[in-house]
């Protein structure tokens, strides 16, 4: 969970204040965005329906309490912004995996990964990139923005079990592009631990 986020949140739902509030569109507005921006591909659309959501967030400043995991609540209002924007725009059923385009960030050497050669992490940065779009959206909302399964779930409407078996595809395919065997219990967990360890 985001402690961070949500001791953010809970000062503003204690203050209903512009300070509080303008620390926690600080907080979430960039990933927020960029969530937006793999279901509208417009930064513009993308942008207005961040702030948009941000505005109805505010308006409800006297009614927040309510709201027991901010950072779920903020994903999903933006997924049924974006989607919303996407129907009135298109009028046709939209499946939000069939349009998606995910930018991923390239992940750097760190001390928990170290053992890792540099060669080897330049071919991990790839098979990340090389993801179906799916894998590649549920990898980056658990990797890069810290949600969780159920969280990952409920933001696009899929079941947690939907969630597992992408996560599972991912790793197939990265561990396949790194010649890893998987069937190694020691190996498995290192990748495991280098694919899900906090950026």
């Amino acid at each position: 969970m985001d402690e961070i986020g949500k001791n953010i949140f809970e000062k503003f739902v204690v203050r209903k204040d512009q300070d509080s509030f303008a620390q926690l569109f600080e907080h979430y507005f960039n990933r927020l965005f960029q969530f937006a921006m793999t279901i509208v591909k417009s930064e513009l659309l993308a942008e207005e329906i961040v702030l948009d959501v941000f505005m109805k967030l505010w308006g409800k400043r006297e009614d927040l309490a309510r709201i027991t995991n901010i950072k779920a609540y903020m994903y999903i209002a933006v997924r049924n912004s974006a989607i919303t924007a996407i129907r009135a725009k298109k009028k046709v059923v939209f499946e939000i995996f069939d349009s998606a385009s995910v930018s991923l960030s390239d992940y750097q050497l760190s001390a928990e990964n170290e053992l890792i050669e540099e060669e080897m992490f330049q071919d991990f940065n790839e098979a990340v990139k090389s993801l179906p779009e799916k894998c590649k959206i549920i990898f980056k909302l658990i990797r890069e923005d810290g949600l969780n399964r159920n969280e990952v779930a409920d933001i696009l409407g899929i079941s947690v079990k939907t969630v597992d078996n992408q996560i599972a595809i991912a790793v197939r395919k990265i561990a396949d592009r790194l010649n890893i065997d998987l069937c190694s219990p020691a190996k498995s967990i290192s990748l495991l631990a280098l694919l899900f360890s906090a950026n």
